[in-house]
């Protein structure tokens, strides 16, 4: 069970992965018409931290899913201020 649950995670993974990449490139071919996605961005890579610490505590790897987490806070607070900064 628990190998079903980290391959579904590890597919989570790729497809919030592609959707920043997706993202990011719009975002910087025209910036000025695409400030909303940036903290969209900052939110997926959250969230693909967040699971990625998941999966880290699964696999009984503590240090590096307390790593992934405080990473995942951080760059969701980025995401809310980077929201709040662009006018929302």
């Amino acid at each position: 069970m628990q190998k079903v649950v980290r391959l579904v995670i590890d597919v989570f993974n790729v497809i919030l992965g592609i959707a920043a990449i997706v993202l990011t490139v719009m975002a910087f071919v025209n910036t000025k018409g695409n400030m909303w996605a940036f903290p969209i961005i900052f939110a997926v890579g959250a969230a693909m931290n967040l699971i990625t610490g998941v999966k880290h505590f699964m696999s009984d790897k503590k240090v590096a899913g307390i790593i992934s987490e405080v990473a995942a806070v951080a760059l969701g607070v980025f995401a809310f201020v980077c929201y709040r900064a662009i006018g929302g």
